[in-house]
């Protein structure tokens, strides 16, 4: 099993979207687990059609374990996650990497949702991945953070002796291309990035905001110009992260 943490200390740029839709994708390749660690809760309601028995906060105690329930199974979060940052310390994030581990003969890739916050949720995410892929916005403040979470990759690693997870980039997930100064952001980031920049964006597209609405992907809403345009979107920008991870494939 191949372990994808998605992460941001920032709110509001995509994350639920992403994940969301990278369960799906992945789930009608393969065996897919998400695990949601934010306690808001967005993305269990989004996949709330796959939620399993147990829940998320379960596995930062040991022998923790997310029975699966088809071919995309679902760790929801629950309010009691916050209670996280108060007690569990290193053996909590020692239990959640060893539960994940112990789940590698269950599914073929796992995915998980972060809060917006350097903490020990975050930290115990890091410490089970295989990658990181990080959603930003296009605007003003959105490398604010960027080095704090760089930072946080390095020191997790570094603090446990283990390797670094693979980064796979900075990925616009809320780019308005019909705006001229997004336009000229998303530019200026380029630029100011390089090759920390993930090869693919997610375009705010009224669709997506539909689709978690019914809790479906994009491509399973009624066919149209726009659908066809989020889907051939996203599923490009999946098909990458699978070739980066070597899993899936990219259709």
């Amino acid at each position: 099993m191949k372990t994808l943490v998605v992460m941001n200390e920032k709110g509001g740029v995509g994350k639920t979207n992403l994940v969301s839709h990278g369960g799906w994708y992945f789930s009608e390749r393969l065996r897919t687990l998400v695990i949601d660690l934010d306690q808001q809760g967005n993305l269990t309601a989004t996949l709330a059609a796959n939620l399993a028995h147990e829940t998320a906060v379960s596995l930062f105690e040991p022998g923790g374990r997310i029975t699966p329930v088809g071919s995309l199974t679902v760790a929801g979060a629950t309010r009691d996650l916050s209670a996280v940052e108060q007690t569990a310390e290193t053996d909590g994030l020692l239990a959640f990497r060893d539960n994940i581990a112990a789940m590698a003969d269950d599914y073929d890739i796992c995915l998980i949702d972060t809060p917006p916050a350097l903490a020990n949720r975050t930290f115990a995410a890091l410490l089970s991945a295989d990658a990181v892929l990080a959603p930003v916005g296009v605007n003003d403040y959105s490398l604010a953070g960027v080095a704090n979470l760089l930072q946080a990759i390095k020191g997790v690693s570094a603090h446990f002796e283990r390797s670094e997870p693979q980064f796979l980039g900075l990925i616009p997930s809320i780019y308005d291309r019909r705006s001229v100064r997004e336009r000229q952001l998303f530019v200026a980031l380029a630029e100011q990035v390089g090759k920390l920049l993930f090869p693919g964006i997610v375009a705010k597209r009224d669709v997506y905001s539909r689709a978690a609405g019914e809790g479906v992907p994009v491509w399973r809403l009624p066919a149209s110009a726009a659908t066809n345009d989020a889907k051939s979107e996203i599923w490009s920008v999946f098909g990458t992260v699978g070739e980066m991870m070597g899993v899936g494939r990219n259709d």
